[in-house]
């Protein structure tokens, strides 16, 4: 298998950790198009099937050993299932990083044969990152939005459907009813905007 193209697949791999897993990221956390789109009906199953189908050819082009094949198709795997369970699957779809841990498994593969292509960072020996302060910051807003939906009326609302609930579901602030789907967004967009920030820092003190 040709260094070129193995080293294509590890670029591809990369590029989709970060789509799937680690669009907002804080340290061995991260929520991405996988975690956001499992809140959709059919939508994060689809996607999930899509990106695993992805890795799982990417990886047999790069001429990846059978043992790694069989830990990425577990990994990817449980991935999908947890896409295809209702609430309690939701959140642990959100948790699990099903495509970052098999597309990682795959580069490590590439990486103990071919080396790290030019430019990128090698996943057998990272680089240990400065800490900002931002990640328990992160962590507490996270909480903060988890907590939200906890007290919100989403789950008096769920028996509607989860799209309704979604779309339907409030939280009072100040008297006033707010609506659940605002909060998270809002909570996200600052997540992400951290997460922008902490990479600018850590790439600073490089």
């Amino acid at each position: 298998m040709s260094k070129e193209r193995a080293h294509s697949a590890y670029r591809s791999a990369e590029t989709l950790k970060k789509m799937s897993d680690r669009v907002i990221g804080f340290g061995p956390f991260g929520v991405g198009l996988d975690g956001l789109l499992t809140w959709i009906p059919g939508a994060g199953l689809l996607y999930s099937a899509g990106a695993s189908i992805f890795l799982l050819w990417s990886a047999v082009r790069s001429g990846a050993t059978l043992s790694t094949l069989a830990k990425m198709a577990g990994l990817l795997g449980v991935d999908m299932l947890l896409s295809d369970v209702p609430v309690v699957g939701d959140i642990a779809d959100v948790l699990w990083q099903g495509h970052l841990m098999a597309a990682t498994t795959m580069q490590k593969d590439i990486e103990g044969r071919h080396g790290v292509p030019e430019g990128m960072d090698s996943v057998l020996h990272r680089p240990r990152r400065r800490r900002t302060g931002l990640g328990l910051l992160a962590t507490i807003i996270f909480g903060g939005l988890v907590y939200a939906a906890w007290i919100s009326d989403f789950r008096d609302l769920f028996k509607h459907g989860m799209g309704y609930a979604i779309v339907n579901a409030s939280l009072p602030v100040g008297g006033h009813a707010v609506a659940l789907w605002l909060i998270l967004s809002g909570g996200l967009v600052v997540l992400f905007l951290l997460s922008l920030l902490r990479a600018r820092l850590q790439k600073r003190s490089a």
